[in-house]
């Protein structure tokens, strides 16, 4: 477990995924962080690669053959390694070896984690190690407690978002997409209400680049955590119809397939790329208040 700290919070991330397991306010002493109570999700905050979501019947094309990857990719079950470390920040590395047959695409995945002040960056980099121009998908999936959180409560929080959200998609069967679209719950300030029924339908999914940042708020409406984030694709998750204590915000970049997708991994939806030795860059902020 490496620790990194400033005057304002102190962060824990563990190997296994280069995982975020705490952050933690020094003046205060709030946890922002879910721990993981695996009665409603065991993760905390995994890293999504080299796919976010699902492929249709668990595949894709690529080279005349079938890639097999598991939803959300494997690094979130791999042991980073440490590159660099500082007080305030830490790099982890990590290069798929014995994943190449079901991802044949030699690269490096780096996540620096850095505190600015009260903020968390975080900073993803793909190195393509290969010959040919390889295809991915990133996102970060950090979960947050809900502090106003009551078995007897039926809203626990808001989300404010920002940008210029107007509609989502669902994804119901094997996890992808369908091609139409809906409109989202919000109260009549535009806040969208914490509670089983905004997550009936699973993740609120809002692609087209909608969102450019969203915000936890308690149920006073007072910001508890902002996430900012230039992905295409901002979710918002809950588990199906399970009052929860916590709250996922999660900036992808990309997204599962849609139902029925029988095509390239380059035609998944809002794939990146990296050419030959070249690397590609995004980050996601967090912001704790």
């Amino acid at each position: 477990m490496e620790i990194i700290k400033n005057e304002w919070l102190t962060v824990s991330i563990k190997a296994e995924g280069a995982e975020i397991q705490n952050i933690v306010c020094n003046k205060s002493g709030r946890e922002y962080m879910w721990q993981g109570d695996a009665k409603y999700w065991g993760g905390r905050s995994p890293i999504l690669f080299p796919i976010v979501g699902g492929m249709w019947d668990g595949k894709c094309g690529y080279a005349g053959r079938k890639l097999h990857i598991e939803k959300h990719g494997f690094v979130r079950k791999a042991t980073w390694s440490v590159a660099a470390q500082t007080a305030d920040s830490v790099t982890y590395a990590y290069t798929p070896e014995a994943e190449l047959e079901e991802y044949p695409f030699p690269c490096r995945v780096e996540v620096c984690y850095s505190l600015n002040e009260n903020k968390v960056v975080m900073h993803f980099k793909v190195v393509n190690l290969g010959n040919d121009t390889m295809y991915f998908q990133i996102g970060g999936h950090p979960g947050f407690q809900l502090p106003d959180f009551a078995e007897d409560r039926e809203v626990v929080g808001y989300i404010r978002l920002e940008g210029a959200p107007e509609s989502v998609v669902r994804a119901s069967t094997q996890g992808c997409t369908t091609p139409e679209r809906f409109a989202y719950p919000k109260t009549e300030s535009g806040l969208v209400p914490i509670c089983v029924s905004t997550f009936e339908n699973e993740a609120l999914i809002f692609d087209e680049y909608q969102v450019k940042a969203a915000t936890l708020l308690t149920l006073d409406e007072k910001p508890l955590a902002r996430v900012e984030c230039s992905s295409p694709v901002f979710l918002f998750w809950q588990p199906q119809g399970i009052h929860s204590p916590f709250l996922c915000i999660e900036p992808w970049y990309g997204l599962c397939d849609q139902q029925g997708f029988n095509g390239d991994i380059a035609e998944r939806p809002y794939m990146q790329q990296a050419k030959a030795g070249e690397a590609w860059d995004g980050e996601l902020i967090i912001t704790l208040f």
